[in-house]
This record gives structure tokens, C-alpha cells and sequence, in this order.
């Protein structure tokens, strides 16, 4: 092996370190954190203290309750991006997601949490598309806003608008 070739994978190797984003709460990679928690006796406002603001509140359908979602997302750029020409095509990210699901009853106590980890590729003309669509077209701030209020808890608004599309990358 020549030595550019070993200078090349070093270099990449490099490069490639520090192209890594991270998005949405690092609080859920905290197992510590979900023993805090005690069903059928934890609050809403208990895994607010613990986990802050979700990305998403939704309600079900039998009226029976409502679910807290919290994203956690971990990006990397694919080798494919940096290679010339072919990275303008086959360019992206390899994303590695967990989504924890928090459930409530109708008086607002912890029943359930669920984790679902997730790794998929994301073109990036793809992803830029579906992001751009699903940021313009995401409800969830709105859906959390009205939840703080009713809770009196405190919203983030910027944290909010920040989070808007990360669905695109867990789904």
C-alpha cells in the first residue's frame, strides 16, 4: 500500500470525525432518567422535570389519554458525499434515531414509555425535500404549545420551531 493511500484514509477518516450532528433531547440517552419515573404515580409535569419539553403531544383516539414524544436523532454524512461527482447524486446522511413515547391516562399519570432506536440513509435531495414539506406543514409546536399552557408549564418556542420536520428523519 502507497503511502498517499494510508495519508487518503487518514484524511478521510479526519474529515468525516467532526461531520456528525446531533438533534433533538440527549436526556433520553440517559437511562437513569426512566428510572426516575414510576407508573401509575409519575405526572406529566414529573417527566417535564426530567425530560423538559417533548417534541410532540398527541391525544388518543378513545379519549383516554395522551402520548409524549422526545426524538433524539445522531447524523452522519455517508462516505458517497465525498466523492466527487457521485456526491451530488448518491450524497446524505446515515441517521441513527430513538423516539421515546410517554403515556398518560386521562388525569395525566405516567402509564408507559416506549423506545424505539431506528437507523435509516437519507439522500440529501430527498431529505431536504421532505424536510422542507414537513417543517412547513408540522402542527407539533402548535400541539405542545397548547399542552404547556394547559399544564402551566413553561414553552420554548424556539426550541420548537428548531425541532419542526425532525420527524423526517425518524420515520
Amino acid at each position: 500500500m502507497k503511502i498517499y493511500h494510508i495519508v487518503a484514509a487518514l484524511l478521510i477518516g479526519v474529515l468525516t470525525q467532526g461531520c456528525a450532528t446531533n438533534i433533538g433531547n440527549v436526556k433520553t440517552e440517559d437511562f437513569g432518567s426512566y428510572l426516575q419515573l414510576e407508573k401509575g404515580k409519575s405526572t406529566k409535569e414529573d417527566v417535564y422535570r426530567i425530560f423538559g419539553q417533548p417534541q410532540d403531544v398527541k391525544y388518543l383516539e378513545s379519549g383516554n389519554g395522551s402520548i409524549w414524544e422526545y426524538i433524539y436523532a445522531r447524523s452522519t454524512m455517508s462516505g458517497a458525499t465525498f466523492v466527487p461527482i457521485v456526491g451530488l447524486f448518491a450524497g446524505g446522511n446515515n441517521v441513527d434515531a430513538k423516539v421515546s413515547t410517554f403515556y398518560f391516562n386521562e388525569l395525566g399519570v405516567f402509564s408507559n414509555v416506549e423506545t424505539v432506536s431506528k437507523s435509516k440513509y437519507v439522500n440529501q435531495w430527498v431529505g431536504i425535500t421532505k424536510g422542507v414539506s414537513d417543517a412547513v406543514n408540522d402542527k407539533a409546536p402548535d400541539r405542545v404549545q397548547n399542552e404547556m399552557n394547559k399544564l402551566k408549564l413553561p414553552f420554548d418556542e424556539k426550541a420548537a420551531k428548531r425541532l419542526k420536520g425532525i420527524e423526517t428523519w425518524t420515520d
